[in-house]
């Protein structure tokens, strides 16, 4: 049986910078039978487009394609999103709740990165324009290693802190 986690990503086709973080993070702390395991990285543009139609095609088509293989491949579907200003801004409160309970209402996966992905990985936020070349300078530098595991276990919204790897231990670990 195989199984697909299609992870679907703020971030856009050209900049993929998400995708650095979220593939470092699984090169670094899970070993990945590729044989059994697919990574379909889906790009949404944006966090507002989530439930898009161009994304939920896209979705769909990813699950189709996997599904021809074996009629015992599964597909998963990871939905990452920033917290922003979760905590003084209700807009990104209320944004998150949406999304989460989206989420939850099709049996996908939430995951979030406090305050955002580079809050996480570098330790501070990043200008839009820069975050093609600072994901490219952390893979390079290999900066994952100096990622604890433990601040991508949380269960609650804390800056500088994930759930990514509480949820990928579910079916990487």
């Amino acid at each position: 049986m195989g199984l697909q986690l299609i992870i679907c990503m703020e971030t856009d086709q050209k900049t993929k910078s998400d995708y650095v973080y979220i593939k470092s993070t699984i090169e670094s702390f899970y070993h990945l039978d590729q044989a059994n395991i697919k990574i379909s990285p889906v790009y949404m543009g944006g966090r507002g487009n989530y439930a898009s139609p161009k994304i939920k095609k896209r979705i769909e088509k990813l699950k189709k394609d996997y599904s021809r293989g074996s009629d015992k491949n599964r597909s998963v579907v990871i939905y990452c999103f920033d917290c922003d200003n979760y905590d003084k801004n209700p807009t990104d409160a209320h944004f998150l709740e949406k999304a989460r309970r989206y989420c939850r209402d099709l049996e996908y996966r939430y995951v979030w990165f406090c305050k955002d992905i580079e809050d996480v990985y570098l330790g501070r936020s990043i200008p839009d324009n820069q975050k093609k070349k600072e994901s490219e300078t952390f893979k390079k530098r290999k900066k994952i290693n100096s990622i604890l595991i433990e601040s991508l276990k949380e269960t609650t919204y804390a800056s500088g802190k994930s759930n990514l790897c509480k949820i990928l231990d579910e079916y990487l670990g």
